[in-house]
Protein backbone atom coordinates (compact mmCIF):
# COMPACT_ATOMS: atom_id res chain seq x y z
CA UNK A 1 0.00 0.00 0.00
CA UNK A 2 3.03 2.24 -0.13
CA UNK A 3 1.90 3.63 -3.47
CA UNK A 4 -1.34 4.89 -1.89
CA UNK A 5 0.55 6.62 0.93
CA UNK A 6 2.71 8.34 -1.68
CA UNK A 7 -0.29 9.38 -3.76
CA UNK A 8 -1.93 10.77 -0.65
CA UNK A 9 1.23 12.76 0.12
CA UNK A 10 1.29 14.16 -3.43
CA UNK A 11 -2.36 15.20 -3.12
CA UNK A 12 -1.68 17.19 0.05
CA UNK A 13 1.39 18.92 -1.35
CA UNK A 14 -0.56 20.24 -4.36
CA UNK A 15 -2.94 22.34 -2.26
CA UNK A 16 -1.80 22.69 1.36
CA UNK A 17 -4.27 25.45 2.26
CA UNK A 18 -7.26 23.48 0.99
CA UNK A 19 -6.39 20.41 3.03
CA UNK A 20 -5.44 22.40 6.10
CA UNK A 21 -8.97 23.85 6.11
CA UNK A 22 -10.40 20.36 5.70
CA UNK A 23 -8.28 19.11 8.61
CA UNK A 24 -9.63 21.94 10.76
CA UNK A 25 -13.18 21.07 9.70
CA UNK A 26 -12.76 17.44 10.73
CA UNK A 27 -11.28 18.44 14.07
CA UNK A 28 -14.15 20.89 14.69
CA UNK A 29 -16.66 18.16 13.87
CA UNK A 30 -15.06 15.90 16.45
CA UNK A 31 -16.06 18.37 19.17
CA UNK A 32 -19.68 17.24 18.69
CA UNK A 33 -18.76 13.57 18.55
CA UNK A 34 -17.97 10.86 21.15
CA UNK A 35 -14.27 10.89 20.15
CA UNK A 36 -13.05 12.19 23.52
CA UNK A 37 -10.40 11.09 26.00
CA UNK A 38 -10.41 12.53 29.53
CA UNK A 39 -12.77 15.33 28.50
CA UNK A 40 -10.83 16.47 25.42
CA UNK A 41 -11.14 15.73 21.73
CA UNK A 42 -8.69 12.99 20.78
CA UNK A 43 -5.52 14.25 19.06
CA UNK A 44 -5.46 13.41 15.34
CA UNK A 45 -3.41 13.93 12.20
CA UNK A 46 -4.71 14.50 8.68
CA UNK A 47 -3.28 11.08 7.93
CA UNK A 48 -5.15 7.83 7.38
CA UNK A 49 -3.60 4.38 7.41
CA UNK A 50 -4.37 2.40 4.26
CA UNK A 51 -4.81 -1.38 4.07
CA UNK A 52 -5.55 -3.62 1.11
CA UNK A 53 -7.55 -6.87 1.08
CA UNK A 54 -4.40 -8.96 1.27
CA UNK A 55 -3.40 -7.25 4.54
CA UNK A 56 -6.90 -7.70 5.99
CA UNK A 57 -6.66 -11.40 5.12
CA UNK A 58 -3.27 -11.52 6.88
CA UNK A 59 -4.80 -9.99 10.03
CA UNK A 60 -7.55 -12.62 9.98
CA UNK A 61 -5.03 -15.44 9.63
CA UNK A 62 -2.63 -14.31 12.35
CA UNK A 63 -5.39 -13.53 14.86
CA UNK A 64 -7.02 -16.90 14.13
CA UNK A 65 -3.72 -18.67 14.85
CA UNK A 66 -3.26 -16.86 18.14
CA UNK A 67 -6.92 -17.39 19.09
CA UNK A 68 -6.54 -21.17 18.71
CA UNK A 69 -3.51 -21.06 21.01
CA UNK A 70 -5.24 -18.88 23.60
CA UNK A 71 -8.32 -21.09 23.68
CA UNK A 72 -6.10 -24.09 24.37
CA UNK A 73 -4.50 -22.18 27.25
CA UNK A 74 -7.89 -21.22 28.69
CA UNK A 75 -9.17 -24.80 28.38
CA UNK A 76 -6.08 -26.09 30.19
CA UNK A 77 -6.54 -23.49 32.94
CA UNK A 78 -10.15 -24.58 33.47
CA UNK A 79 -9.30 -28.28 33.65
CA UNK A 80 -5.86 -28.41 35.31
CA UNK A 81 -5.24 -27.09 38.82
CA UNK A 82 -1.47 -27.41 38.41
CA UNK A 83 -1.58 -25.22 35.33
CA UNK A 84 -3.76 -22.70 37.20
CA UNK A 85 -1.04 -22.29 39.81
CA UNK A 86 1.31 -20.69 37.25
CA UNK A 87 -0.93 -17.60 37.07
CA UNK A 88 -0.96 -16.87 40.80
CA UNK A 89 -4.52 -15.57 40.84
CA UNK A 90 -6.32 -15.16 44.18
CA UNK A 91 -8.91 -17.75 45.27
CA UNK A 92 -11.68 -15.20 44.73
CA UNK A 93 -10.55 -14.43 41.19
CA UNK A 94 -10.01 -18.10 40.40
CA UNK A 95 -13.58 -18.87 41.48
CA UNK A 96 -14.92 -16.19 39.11
CA UNK A 97 -12.75 -17.43 36.25
CA UNK A 98 -13.95 -21.01 36.69
CA UNK A 99 -17.61 -19.96 36.74
CA UNK A 100 -19.35 -20.80 33.44
CA UNK A 101 -20.50 -17.53 31.81
CA UNK A 102 -23.29 -19.34 29.97
CA UNK A 103 -21.95 -18.94 26.44
CA UNK A 104 -19.10 -20.54 24.52
CA UNK A 105 -16.84 -17.60 23.64
CA UNK A 106 -13.94 -17.33 26.08
CA UNK A 107 -13.28 -13.73 25.05
CA UNK A 108 -16.20 -12.10 23.19
CA UNK A 109 -14.11 -8.98 22.70
CA UNK A 110 -10.35 -8.65 22.57
CA UNK A 111 -7.85 -6.28 21.03
CA UNK A 112 -4.52 -7.75 20.03
CA UNK A 113 -2.00 -4.90 19.76
CA UNK A 114 0.79 -5.54 17.26
CA UNK A 115 3.89 -3.99 15.80
CA UNK A 116 3.22 -4.37 12.09
CA UNK A 117 6.08 -3.98 9.61
CA UNK A 118 4.01 -4.87 6.53
CA UNK A 119 6.16 -7.14 4.34
CA UNK A 120 8.78 -7.49 7.10
CA UNK A 121 6.42 -9.23 9.55
CA UNK A 122 4.79 -8.47 12.90
CA UNK A 123 5.10 -8.88 16.66
CA UNK A 124 2.29 -9.04 19.22
CA UNK A 125 3.06 -6.46 21.91
CA UNK A 126 -0.04 -6.70 24.13
CA UNK A 127 -3.27 -8.66 24.51
CA UNK A 128 -6.23 -6.66 25.79
CA UNK A 129 -9.21 -8.87 26.58
CA UNK A 130 -10.64 -6.92 29.49
CA UNK A 131 -12.66 -3.74 28.95
CA UNK A 132 -11.16 -3.12 25.51
CA UNK A 133 -11.88 0.31 24.05
CA UNK A 134 -11.17 2.43 21.00
CA UNK A 135 -13.98 1.25 18.71
CA UNK A 136 -16.00 4.45 18.98
CA UNK A 137 -12.99 6.72 18.49
CA UNK A 138 -11.67 4.96 15.42
CA UNK A 139 -15.03 4.48 13.67
CA UNK A 140 -16.03 8.09 14.35
CA UNK A 141 -12.78 9.29 12.82
CA UNK A 142 -13.08 6.94 9.84
CA UNK A 143 -16.60 8.10 9.10
CA UNK A 144 -15.42 11.71 8.86
CA UNK A 145 -12.36 10.81 6.80
CA UNK A 146 -14.42 8.93 4.20
CA UNK A 147 -15.67 12.33 3.06
CA UNK A 148 -12.38 14.20 3.58
CA UNK A 149 -11.34 16.23 0.55
CA UNK A 150 -8.03 14.39 0.14
CA UNK A 151 -9.81 11.03 0.28
CA UNK A 152 -12.31 12.23 -2.34
CA UNK A 153 -9.32 12.68 -4.64
CA UNK A 154 -8.23 9.07 -4.04
CA UNK A 155 -11.76 7.82 -4.71
CA UNK A 156 -11.29 8.60 -8.39
CA UNK A 157 -9.10 5.48 -8.64
CA UNK A 158 -9.92 3.46 -5.51
CA UNK A 159 -12.86 2.00 -3.64
CA UNK A 160 -12.42 3.09 -0.02
CA UNK A 161 -14.22 1.85 3.12
CA UNK A 162 -13.49 0.94 6.75
CA UNK A 163 -14.13 -1.90 9.20
CA UNK A 164 -17.37 -1.34 11.12
CA UNK A 165 -16.92 -1.89 14.88
CA UNK A 166 -20.02 -0.52 16.62
CA UNK A 167 -23.20 -2.17 15.35
CA UNK A 168 -21.21 -5.39 14.92
CA UNK A 169 -20.25 -5.27 18.60
CA UNK A 170 -23.89 -4.91 19.64
CA UNK A 171 -24.69 -7.91 17.42
CA UNK A 172 -21.92 -9.84 19.21
CA UNK A 173 -23.21 -8.80 22.62
CA UNK A 174 -26.72 -9.99 21.77
CA UNK A 175 -25.48 -13.22 20.16
CA UNK A 176 -23.81 -14.20 23.42
CA UNK A 177 -26.97 -13.40 25.35
CA UNK A 178 -29.08 -15.53 23.02
CA UNK A 179 -26.76 -18.44 23.78
CA UNK A 180 -27.08 -17.65 27.50
CA UNK A 181 -30.89 -17.39 27.38
CA UNK A 182 -32.48 -18.42 24.05
CA UNK A 183 -36.00 -17.73 25.36
CA UNK A 184 -35.48 -14.00 26.02
CA UNK A 185 -35.43 -11.92 22.85
CA UNK A 186 -35.58 -8.51 24.55
CA UNK A 187 -33.10 -8.33 27.48
CA UNK A 188 -32.61 -5.27 29.65
CA UNK A 189 -28.99 -4.20 29.15
CA UNK A 190 -26.47 -2.52 31.46
CA UNK A 191 -23.18 -0.95 30.42
CA UNK A 192 -21.06 -1.42 33.54
CA UNK A 193 -18.02 0.40 34.88
CA UNK A 194 -17.05 2.16 38.08
CA UNK A 195 -18.13 5.80 38.18
CA UNK A 196 -15.23 8.07 37.21
CA UNK A 197 -13.16 5.22 35.78
CA UNK A 198 -14.45 4.73 32.26
CA UNK A 199 -14.95 6.63 29.02
CA UNK A 200 -18.34 8.25 29.56
CA UNK A 201 -18.69 9.60 26.00
CA UNK A 202 -18.15 6.09 24.63
CA UNK A 203 -20.67 4.58 27.06
CA UNK A 204 -23.27 7.20 26.13
CA UNK A 205 -22.73 6.48 22.46
CA UNK A 206 -23.25 2.74 22.87
CA UNK A 207 -26.27 3.42 25.06
CA UNK A 208 -27.86 5.48 22.26
CA UNK A 209 -27.09 2.80 19.65
CA UNK A 210 -28.60 0.06 21.81
CA UNK A 211 -31.70 2.13 22.60
CA UNK A 212 -32.20 2.79 18.87
CA UNK A 213 -32.69 -0.97 18.49
CA UNK A 214 -35.52 -0.90 20.99
CA UNK A 215 -33.72 -2.18 24.09
CA UNK A 216 -33.82 -0.66 27.55
CA UNK A 217 -30.28 0.21 28.63
CA UNK A 218 -28.59 1.96 31.56
CA UNK A 219 -25.02 2.83 32.50
CA UNK A 220 -24.39 1.37 35.95
CA UNK A 221 -21.73 1.19 38.64
CA UNK A 222 -21.15 -2.39 39.89
CA UNK A 223 -21.31 -1.13 43.46
CA UNK A 224 -24.87 0.09 42.97
CA UNK A 225 -26.60 -3.09 41.83
CA UNK A 226 -28.75 -5.28 44.09
CA UNK A 227 -29.32 -9.03 43.91
CA UNK A 228 -32.76 -10.05 45.08
CA UNK A 229 -35.16 -12.86 44.23
CA UNK A 230 -32.45 -14.41 42.04
CA UNK A 231 -32.36 -11.35 39.79
CA UNK A 232 -29.96 -8.40 39.54
CA UNK A 233 -31.39 -4.88 39.78
CA UNK A 234 -30.23 -1.32 39.40
CA UNK A 235 -32.97 0.44 41.37
CA UNK A 236 -36.16 -0.93 39.80
CA UNK A 237 -34.38 -1.81 36.55
CA UNK A 238 -33.90 -5.58 36.20
CA UNK A 239 -30.60 -6.35 34.48
CA UNK A 240 -30.47 -9.35 32.14
CA UNK A 241 -27.33 -8.60 30.14
CA UNK A 242 -24.20 -6.67 31.13
CA UNK A 243 -21.70 -5.20 28.70
CA UNK A 244 -18.75 -5.26 31.10
CA UNK A 245 -16.30 -2.41 30.76
CA UNK A 246 -15.13 -2.57 34.39
CA UNK A 247 -11.74 -4.26 34.19
CA UNK A 248 -11.08 -7.30 36.37
CA UNK A 249 -8.34 -5.57 38.35
CA UNK A 250 -10.84 -2.90 39.44
CA UNK A 251 -13.51 -5.51 40.23
CA UNK A 252 -11.09 -7.32 42.52
CA UNK A 253 -9.96 -4.05 44.13
CA UNK A 254 -13.62 -3.40 45.06
CA UNK A 255 -14.45 -7.07 45.67
CA UNK A 256 -16.06 -6.48 49.08
CA UNK A 257 -18.30 -3.75 47.59
CA UNK A 258 -19.71 -5.78 44.68
CA UNK A 259 -21.02 -8.87 46.46
CA UNK A 260 -24.41 -8.69 44.73
CA UNK A 261 -22.88 -8.65 41.25
CA UNK A 262 -20.55 -11.53 42.13
CA UNK A 263 -23.33 -13.68 43.54
CA UNK A 264 -25.57 -13.09 40.54
CA UNK A 265 -22.71 -14.08 38.24
CA UNK A 266 -21.77 -17.18 40.23
CA UNK A 267 -25.45 -18.22 40.28
CA UNK A 268 -25.67 -17.73 36.47
CA UNK A 269 -28.54 -15.29 36.98
CA UNK A 270 -27.03 -12.50 34.89
CA UNK A 271 -25.21 -12.62 31.55
CA UNK A 272 -21.85 -10.88 31.85
CA UNK A 273 -20.14 -10.11 28.52
CA UNK A 274 -17.11 -10.44 28.68
CA UNK A 275 -16.57 -13.18 31.16
CA UNK A 276 -14.09 -12.96 34.01
CA UNK A 277 -12.15 -15.86 32.47
CA UNK A 278 -10.80 -13.46 29.84
CA UNK A 279 -8.35 -12.46 32.59
CA UNK A 280 -6.39 -15.63 31.80
CA UNK A 281 -5.14 -14.11 28.56
CA UNK A 282 -5.40 -10.45 29.56
CA UNK A 283 -2.91 -10.58 32.43
CA UNK A 284 0.56 -9.89 31.07
CA UNK A 285 1.87 -13.07 32.65
CA UNK A 286 0.39 -14.92 29.67
CA UNK A 287 3.40 -14.11 27.48
CA UNK A 288 5.85 -15.58 29.99
CA UNK A 289 3.76 -18.76 30.26
CA UNK A 290 3.53 -19.08 26.48
CA UNK A 291 7.32 -18.90 26.25
CA UNK A 292 7.81 -21.70 28.80
CA UNK A 293 7.80 -24.93 26.76
CA UNK A 294 7.27 -27.10 29.84
CA UNK A 295 4.16 -25.19 30.86
CA UNK A 296 2.63 -25.24 27.37
CA UNK A 297 3.71 -28.72 26.31
CA UNK A 298 0.11 -29.30 25.17
CA UNK A 299 0.66 -26.91 22.23
CA UNK A 300 1.88 -28.23 18.88
CA UNK A 301 5.37 -27.61 17.57
CA UNK A 302 3.96 -25.18 15.00
CA UNK A 303 2.10 -23.27 17.71
CA UNK A 304 5.22 -22.96 19.87
CA UNK A 305 7.18 -21.78 16.82
CA UNK A 306 4.49 -19.17 16.14
CA UNK A 307 4.90 -17.91 19.72
CA UNK A 308 8.69 -17.66 19.47
CA UNK A 309 8.49 -15.91 16.10
CA UNK A 310 5.75 -13.41 16.91
CA UNK A 311 5.61 -12.82 20.68
CA UNK A 312 8.60 -11.11 22.32
CA UNK A 313 10.40 -13.26 24.87
CA UNK A 314 8.92 -12.56 28.33
CA UNK A 315 9.81 -13.78 31.84
CA UNK A 316 8.71 -13.10 35.41
CA UNK A 317 11.19 -11.02 37.38
CA UNK A 318 12.27 -12.74 40.58
CA UNK A 319 13.92 -10.07 42.77
CA UNK A 320 15.66 -12.85 44.73
CA UNK A 321 17.35 -14.24 41.62
CA UNK A 322 20.70 -12.44 41.50
CA UNK A 323 21.62 -13.88 38.10
CA UNK A 324 18.39 -12.62 36.59
CA UNK A 325 18.83 -9.16 38.10
CA UNK A 326 22.38 -9.03 36.77
CA UNK A 327 21.14 -9.95 33.31
CA UNK A 328 18.46 -7.24 33.46
CA UNK A 329 20.95 -4.57 34.54
CA UNK A 330 23.45 -5.55 31.84
CA UNK A 331 20.92 -5.73 29.01
CA UNK A 332 19.04 -2.48 29.60
CA UNK A 333 19.05 -1.50 25.92
CA UNK A 334 17.21 -4.67 24.90
CA UNK A 335 14.59 -4.97 27.63
CA UNK A 336 11.24 -3.60 28.76
CA UNK A 337 9.96 -3.78 32.34
CA UNK A 338 6.18 -4.24 32.72
CA UNK A 339 3.85 -4.61 35.72
CA UNK A 340 1.71 -7.75 35.61
CA UNK A 341 -1.71 -6.16 35.37
CA UNK A 342 -1.94 -2.41 34.95
CA UNK A 343 -3.50 -0.78 31.92
CA UNK A 344 -2.98 2.26 29.70
CA UNK A 345 0.79 1.53 29.63
CA UNK A 346 0.99 2.50 33.30
CA UNK A 347 4.26 1.43 34.88
CA UNK A 348 5.91 0.33 31.62
CA UNK A 349 9.62 1.20 31.50
CA UNK A 350 11.71 0.88 28.33
CA UNK A 351 15.36 0.36 29.15
CA UNK A 352 16.82 2.34 26.26
CA UNK A 353 14.68 5.35 27.20
CA UNK A 354 16.13 5.58 30.72
CA UNK A 355 19.49 6.42 32.24
CA UNK A 356 21.39 3.64 34.03
CA UNK A 357 20.47 5.11 37.39
CA UNK A 358 16.79 5.34 36.48
CA UNK A 359 16.80 1.74 35.24
CA UNK A 360 18.48 0.51 38.44
CA UNK A 361 15.96 2.40 40.54
CA UNK A 362 13.06 0.70 38.70
CA UNK A 363 14.62 -2.72 39.32
CA UNK A 364 15.32 -2.01 42.99
CA UNK A 365 11.67 -1.08 43.60
CA UNK A 366 10.31 -4.46 42.48
CA UNK A 367 8.59 -6.27 45.35
CA UNK A 368 7.69 -9.91 44.86
CA UNK A 369 6.96 -11.42 41.46
CA UNK A 370 4.86 -8.50 40.29
CA UNK A 371 6.84 -7.51 37.19
CA UNK A 372 7.80 -9.01 33.86
CA UNK A 373 10.85 -8.44 31.76
CA UNK A 374 10.29 -8.48 28.02
CA UNK A 375 12.48 -8.37 24.95
CA UNK A 376 12.40 -4.90 23.39
CA UNK A 377 10.86 -4.87 19.92
CA UNK A 378 11.69 -2.13 17.48
CA UNK A 379 8.53 -0.06 17.00
CA UNK A 380 7.60 0.42 13.32
CA UNK A 381 7.74 3.94 11.91
CA UNK A 382 6.45 5.72 8.87
CA UNK A 383 6.24 9.27 7.52
CA UNK A 384 2.98 11.05 8.32
CA UNK A 385 1.41 14.39 7.43
CA UNK A 386 1.52 17.04 10.16
CA UNK A 387 0.08 20.56 9.97
CA UNK A 388 2.17 23.05 11.96
CA UNK A 389 -0.18 25.99 11.80
CA UNK A 390 -0.91 26.25 8.07
CA UNK A 391 2.42 24.71 7.17
CA UNK A 392 2.55 21.08 6.06
CA UNK A 393 5.39 18.85 7.28
CA UNK A 394 6.02 15.13 6.91
CA UNK A 395 7.43 13.60 10.08
CA UNK A 396 8.31 10.09 11.22
CA UNK A 397 5.88 8.58 13.73
CA UNK A 398 5.99 5.25 15.52
CA UNK A 399 2.73 3.33 15.46
CA UNK A 400 0.87 0.29 16.76
CA UNK A 401 -2.17 -1.47 15.38
CA UNK A 402 -4.90 -2.84 17.63
CA UNK A 403 -6.70 -5.75 15.95
CA UNK A 404 -10.23 -6.14 17.30
CA UNK A 405 -11.55 -9.68 17.75
CA UNK A 406 -15.32 -10.22 18.23
CA UNK A 407 -16.36 -13.70 19.31
CA UNK A 408 -12.85 -14.73 18.30
CA UNK A 409 -13.05 -13.46 14.72
CA UNK A 410 -11.12 -10.48 13.34
CA UNK A 411 -13.38 -7.41 13.05
CA UNK A 412 -11.33 -4.23 12.63
CA UNK A 413 -8.33 -2.01 13.39
CA UNK A 414 -7.39 0.72 15.86
CA UNK A 415 -4.20 2.64 15.06
CA UNK A 416 -2.29 4.95 17.38
CA UNK A 417 0.94 6.80 16.65
CA UNK A 418 3.45 8.85 18.59
CA UNK A 419 7.06 9.94 18.84
CA UNK A 420 7.96 7.74 21.84
CA UNK A 421 8.46 3.99 22.20
CA UNK A 422 5.42 3.77 24.52
CA UNK A 423 2.31 4.54 22.47
CA UNK A 424 -0.90 4.98 24.47
CA UNK A 425 -3.65 7.54 25.03
CA UNK A 426 -2.11 8.37 28.39
CA UNK A 427 1.19 9.28 26.73
CA UNK A 428 -0.35 11.76 24.29
CA UNK A 429 -0.49 9.66 21.14
CA UNK A 430 -2.62 10.48 18.09
CA UNK A 431 -5.39 8.29 16.70
CA UNK A 432 -5.39 7.56 12.98
CA UNK A 433 -8.31 6.43 10.79
CA UNK A 434 -7.93 3.04 9.10
CA UNK A 435 -9.20 2.80 5.53
CA UNK A 436 -9.41 -0.31 3.40
CA UNK A 437 -8.63 0.43 -0.21
CA UNK A 438 -9.03 -1.41 -3.52
CA UNK A 439 -8.27 -0.31 -7.06
CA UNK A 440 -11.35 0.28 -9.21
Amino acid sequence: MEEVFLKYKDILIKDVEKYYKDYQKIYDNLEDSPAYYHGEVIPILYQPFFFNNKEIKTFKELTNKLTVILNKVIDRYLSDSDFRSYFGFSKQLEELILSDPGYSSNFPMARFDIFYFRDQGFQFCELNADGSSGMVKTNTLEKYFLSAKAIEELKENYKISYCELLESWIDTLLDNYQEFNPEDKRPNIAIMDFSGYGMVAEFDYFKALIKSRGYEVKIVDPREVEYRDNKLYYGDFKIDLIYRRAVTMDLMKHYDEIEDLINAYLDSNVCLVGPIRSQIIHNKIIFSILHDDEKVSFLTDNERSFIKDHIPYTAIVDPKDEDMLKYIRNNQENLVLKPMDLYGSEGVSIGRDLSKDEWSLKINKINGKSYLIQEFCQVPEREMAVFEGKKLEFEDFKYTLGLFIYNQEFQGIYTRAGKDNVIASATGCVTLPNLTIKKK
